[in-house]
């Protein structure tokens, strides 16, 4: 499901001072070059939160804000850089990102009670411990927390987390409807284009866009539960129904249709069953079936064996 994010307003070249590096371009928001002027940004891997693989994002100044880089990599695309020619065309797009999507996989694993820094701690992903610094982790939003508040020690809550989830669902649903987002049936075809008085979608396919948005960073599970939560996942089942079924009878039809084209001599055994003559009297006078699939070839002309007959 795509994205509604603000438009930038800078391009910024990012690359090493030695020509054989390699150059990247971002697309970056004044704001986030004016924090990064008043401390260095750190270009890192973590886990994404919901695929589990690898993703780059930026942690700014002494790691209390992170945002995800977006790649947009489009086939025959290439930068003009000073003067060279970098045939490498990717885009990278930041953009902020909530830590909490980042941190919420980790304390869903975890059975009992752990200080954050334990939580945190990725053998293969070293700087996701990074997270525990950001300024806007409040984890009281999702989790429970346990023992001495100077220990810092979680138990995930999932009634918490739905609830929380539920929020930014409704938040980016608000969103959506302020700014005009196509959200209805032709959303596909007409992605974030501005939708008419007539075509305004209702609040119950607003809250569906806005879980698919949310559900990018969410497992498959957390997502179904959240739907589920906002009263939507009767809804999005229906419309999965909706768009397999015509095509599951199009493959019956063809199955069946293809089933009687392959087998002709079946096909008229079952229409010589309703004759009034004996099943005897079917058999020996029913075609066989060389002469059949001469009949189906021979539809509608003569066969050739015709000229060659007695007159």
């Amino acid at each position: 499901m795509p994205r509604a994010k603000d438009r930038p307003q800078k391009l910024v070249k990012v690359a090493s001072c030695h020509p054989s590096a390699s150059t990247w371009v971002f697309l970056m928001k004044d704001d986030i070059l004016n924090s990064a002027s008043r401390g260095q940004q750190e270009i890192v891997k973590l886990r994404h939160p919901a695929s589990d693989k690898p993703a780059i994002f930026i942690f700014g100044p002494g790691n209390l804000t992170v945002q995800e880089v977006l790649i947009f990599d489009e086939k025959k695309r290439s930068w003009f850089v000073d003067n060279n020619v970098k045939s490498d065309g990717k885009l990278h797009l930041s953009t902020p990102i909530d830590p909490i999507f980042l941190v919420l996989p980790y304390l869903r694993k975890l059975q009992l009670a752990q200080p954050l820094e334990q939580c945190l701690w990725d053998e293969d992903f070293p700087e996701t411990s990074r997270l525990a610094q950001c300024e806007n982790l409040n984890l009281s939003l999702i989790a429970d927390r346990k023992g001495e508040e100077s220990l810092q020690a979680f138990k995930f809550n999932e009634e918490k987390s739905l609830n929380w989830l539920r929020k930014k669902v409704e938040k980016v649903a608000n969103v959506l409807k302020e700014k005009g987002v196509h959200v209805s049936q032709g959303a596909v075809s007409a992605t974030y284009v501005k939708s008419t008085k007539y075509e305004t979608g209702t609040e119950t396919e607003y809250l569906k866009y806005a879980h698919g948005i949310v559900s990018e960073y969410l497992a498959e599970d957390l997502s179904k539960k959240l739907a589920q939560c906002l009263n939507i996942f009767d809804e999005v089942e229906s419309k999965k129904r909706k768009i397999t079924s015509p095509q599951n009878e199009t493959d019956e039809k063809k199955l069946k249709r293809d089933s009687l084209e392959e087998n002709p001599v079946s096909t008229a055994k079952k229409q010589t069953k309703n004759l009034s003559k004996p099943e005897k009297s079917q058999k020996s006078t029913a075609p066989g079936k060389k002469e059949l699939a001469r009949q189906r070839a021979a539809a509608g002309s003569k066969s050739i064996t015709s000229f060659f007959q007695k007159k």
